[in-house]
């Protein structure tokens, strides 16, 4: 067994790794694989090849974040003391009085994991931005008890004044006000936990090692507005890598690493395809199966030469068999979370549908990221979809999350890499965001 330390892993990059194995001087085989891959492949078992690039075995990985990443959260505690209790205590002592907390676990004996700093006493008092961990405060087990006890300063004598209780369960499922019972059993006061934040980086890490796949799904705009693929000034140009091409390839080079079968389900819509004799033109397959990226640029190069490029440009079908998708995976107990990649030069007909559809995937585990290709100022309707300010159907239903990301091409196309980085940059979150409430 050997190991490796100071590897930063980043979702949204590929980071190429190559591993050569040797017996003392003699060369045994290479491995190459993305950090990506190993990470999220459900085996994580790769084959040594030696120098005739022949199998030579196989070498397997486990992966771990490093103690200084252990998954952290962040959290306020608000305190309200009786009033009764409040000025009772105050009147008995002439020197201020602070008051500070103390976050502990009794396993087996009460260890002291960390001490808010002292705060004047007033009935109500706040501390912000707590950093700690739950593999800290409970080992990460939700049904181990976590105590905060409420410690009184003055001078330099202190005492207990009371302590609450909690579990991580009840944070995971946003239970937040707790009684702060003293030594005689009684109510002196109430805490409330607040603004918590999970380590979305370290949610999203162990979701996939507990075998969460990322099932990429890519739909490509063939509307006539595309212009002629045998012109030079086409979006889909056969005469130069069009920006179509790029964008697909960028973030699937990055997604398919979390996807053992590697199998990419590639989607026309807006055209009329010559190879399909019954099909729906707003969302129907392209001709071949996508393993790796030489299938998906082989594909993409056949459907332009053969699809009419028609219209008009429509989205709702594709969100719906997506969503049909993702909900048969659920019936089936499954344990993959989609993300359908759109692709389009301009504005979509069906908006109400659509963000009907959208309101109606919160509870799936799904995600849309759309790329604006070509300088049509139609693609301005596309930030309408980026949820991120709350999105509202015509039936005044609000999104439960956010599970959309546009990016418009033109402006990160000098940026290697820019278009992937800004295109995922949301996905852990939402992946993390559904999981969590979905429990």
């Amino acid at each position: 067994m050997f190991k490796f330390y100071g590897l930063k892993y980043l979702f949204e990059m590929v980071q190429p790794l190559k591993f050569d194995l040797y017996q003392g001087q003699q060369f045994i085989g290479q491995c190459q694989a993305n950090l990506g891959e190993i990470i999220g492949d459900k085996q994580r078992i790769f084959y040594l090849s030696d120098l005739m690039n022949q199998r030579n075995g196989m070498i397997s990985f486990k992966t771990e974040r490093s103690k200084e990443n252990i998954q952290k959260i962040k959290f306020d505690i608000y305190l309200q003391l009786n009033n009764s209790l409040f000025q009772s205590l105050l009147s008995l002592f002439k020197e201020q009085q602070f008051l500070s907390l103390i976050l502990y676990k009794k396993v087996p004996n009460k260890q002291v994991i960390l001490q808010t700093e002292p705060k004047p006493k007033q009935s109500q008092l706040n501390w912000r931005r707590i950093e700690t961990s739950f593999e800290i405060l409970c080992d990460n087990d939700p049904l181990q008890s976590i105590f905060c006890e409420v410690i009184q300063h003055e001078g330099f004598n202190q005492q207990s004044l009371g302590q609450f209780e909690f579990w991580k369960y009840q944070i995971d499922k946003k239970v937040c006000l707790f009684n702060i019972i003293n030594l005689n059993n009684e109510i002196i006061g109430r805490s409330m936990i607040d603004q918590f934040e999970y380590d979305i980086e370290g949610q999203f890490y162990n979701f996939i090692q507990q075998g969460t796949q990322l099932a990429l799904i890519i739909a490509i705009d063939f509307t006539e507005s595309n212009k002629n693929p045998y012109h030079s000034e086409s979006l889909h140009s056969i005469s130069k890598e069009s920006q179509y091409l790029q964008a697909i390839e960028q973030v699937a080079n990055i997604l398919m690493d979390y996807d053992s079968d590697k199998k990419v389900p590639m989607y026309g819509f807006g055209g009329i395809p010559k190879y399909l004799q019954n099909f729906n033109k707003h969302c129907f397959p392209l001709q071949g199966e996508a393993h790796n990226l030489d299938d998906i640029r082989r594909i993409y190069e056949f459907s332009v030469k053969n699809i009419q490029f028609d219209g008009p440009t429509c989205f709702n079908p594709m969100i719906r068999q997506t969503m049909k998708w993702a909900q048969e995976d659920l019936n089936a107990n499954g344990n993959q979370y989609f993300v359908l990649l759109i692709l389009t030069d301009g504005k979509y007909m069906d908006e109400d549908q659509t963000i009907m559809s959208i309101v109606d995937a919160g509870n799936l585990p799904l995600s849309l990221i759309i790329v604006g290709i070509g300088d049509s100022a139609d693609l301005k309707a596309m930030d309408k979809l980026d949820g991120n300010n709350g999105l509202q159907d015509t039936l005044g239903r609000q999104a439960e999350r956010d599970l959309v990301k546009y990016v418009h091409y033109n402006k990160v196309k000098n940026d290697q890499g820019q278009l992937a980085k800004e295109l995922l940059d949301e996905l852990p979150k939402q992946l993390v965001l559904y999981k969590t409430k979905n429990k």
